[in-house]
């Protein structure tokens, strides 16, 4: 017993000092890797620190501005509509017959009553020969009675069905005379006849076209506007039309018919206007924009329609403000061009006040529309200089500077209803 216990206490005394220089190790090298760590990411922190204070500053962005001004603007309401012919058909023939003969050169203009086409009938006027060659021989069969009447040598009976016969071949001559009308094809009214859609010895069926006639000069336009005009449109109004065809010519007519009807399913009513269309410009089918001139002038602020952004949310455009900016530039960074700057004793200089731009965002309510302008109820004040290009690099705050030129000058805008 004794002897084991004086074996076991100096195995003990060793192992406790094994471990206590394992631990003297482990807490070295932890204390070393910590601190490398620290010296690492401070090197990093005032390197990259540094990189980033001495890295150019973003430029401003680039963008064009326009002034918001205010216009006196007629008051007038617009309006999209169709072209239409004030007479027009698709000329058809109301029996069936083979063509024989056209009359008629495609997109001419031709009278009314004129004779366009001939159809086949010469079967219906061997018959009208025929009926009226009984005509003949009934009339001379009816003098005869009558004669013979007075003397008393025949019945009335036999006066009255010569009589009727005499009738009943006129009616039938009256019958084949319109049958002989009805193959010939005549212009209702005169106008403009179109390209015709039949041939020489073609079999003609009455649902067949054979050309299309429309009456030119003058001319409707039929347009619808909203409800809450009705109360401000009126027959004799002047109206501008503007059709794609003819960009740069603005034809000029009036209001003939309101229609008193507002349509359930659109809320709006319908107008048609008359314009002369002396030099055929105008064609039935057009797409046409229309400009109704109402009797008054009211004062409105405006601005390019291209600085307003329509978005989910609302309307809005950017506008240029000033803004106070002190710079502050180390001595050290810049050279020394005379003494005066080294009298700093904070080693830097102080440059003087200047004004910076940056944009900010507005909301607004818009109106109508005019040429490349937009009108603006609700957001901008006149003489606001709004961005009108370059909204797409900014946003609210960003610094920018303003083009020499203008990008947008050129983009056409088209007038609608607000």
């Amino acid at each position: 017993m004794d002897s084991s216990t004086q074996v076991s206490g100096p195995e003990q005394t060793a192992a406790a000092k094994t471990r206590k220089r394992k631990t003297a190790l482990f807490t070295s090298i932890f204390l070393v890797i910590l601190f490398v760590a620290a010296v690492s990411t401070s090197y990093w922190y005032f390197t990259a620190k540094g990189k980033k204070s001495n890295c150019p500053r973003r430029p401003p962005a680039t963008v064009t501005v326009a002034q918001a001004e205010q216009q006196t603007w007629q008051r007038e309401r617009t309006g999209i509509g169709t072209v239409r012919a004030i007479q027009g058909t698709d000329l058809t023939s109301e029996l069936a017959g083979k063509v024989i003969e056209i009359l008629f050169e495609s997109g001419k203009r031709v009278r009314r009553g004129e004779l366009l086409v001939q159809l086949d009938a010469s079967s219906e006027k061997a018959e009208l020969e025929s009926i009226e060659a009984e005509l003949k021989q009934a009339h001379s069969n009816l003098g005869r009675v009558k004669e013979l009447l007075q003397k008393d040598a025949t019945t009335e009976e036999n006066y009255e069905q010569m009589m009727t016969e005499v009738e009943r071949l006129k009616s039938s001559a009256d019958r084949q005379r319109a049958i002989i009308e009805k193959k010939e094809i005549l212009a209702p009214f005169s106008g403009e006849i179109g390209i015709r859609q039949i041939s020489l010895g073609q079999y003609l069926s009455p649902e067949t076209a054979v050309a299309t006639l429309q009456q030119l000069d003058p001319i409707y336009v039929d347009f619808d506007l909203p409800e809450q005009d009705a109360g401000l449109i009126k027959e004799g109004q002047s109206v501008r039309i503007s059709v794609s065809a003819h960009p740069k010519h603005v034809f000029r007519g009036s209001v003939i018919a309101v229609n008193p009807l507002i349509e359930e399913s659109t809320r709006s009513f319908k107008v048609r206007a008359q314009l002369g269309n002396e030099e055929r410009k105008l064609r039935p089918g057009m797409f046409a924009q229309v400009v109704v001139e109402i009797s008054g002038d009211r004062e409105v602020v405006v601005i390019p329609q291209t600085a307003v952004a329509f978005n989910a949310y609302g309307k809005s455009v950017y506008f240029v403000q000033e803004q106070e900016a002190q710079q502050e530039a180390s001595a050290a960074d810049r050279p020394i061009k005379n003494n005066l700057n080294q009298g700093d004793s904070t080693g830097k200089k102080r440059s003087k006040q200047k004004a910076s731009l940056i944009a900010r965002r507005a909301f607004i309510e818009t109106g109508e529309r005019r040429g490349k302008l937009i009108e603006i109820r609700k957001g901008i004040e006149p003489g606001t200089r709004v961005i009108t290009f370059g909204q797409l690099k900014i946003d609210d705050g960003i610094p920018v500077q303003i083009a020499r030129t203008d990008a947008a000058r050129d983009v056409e805008a088209k007038a609608t209803s607000p």
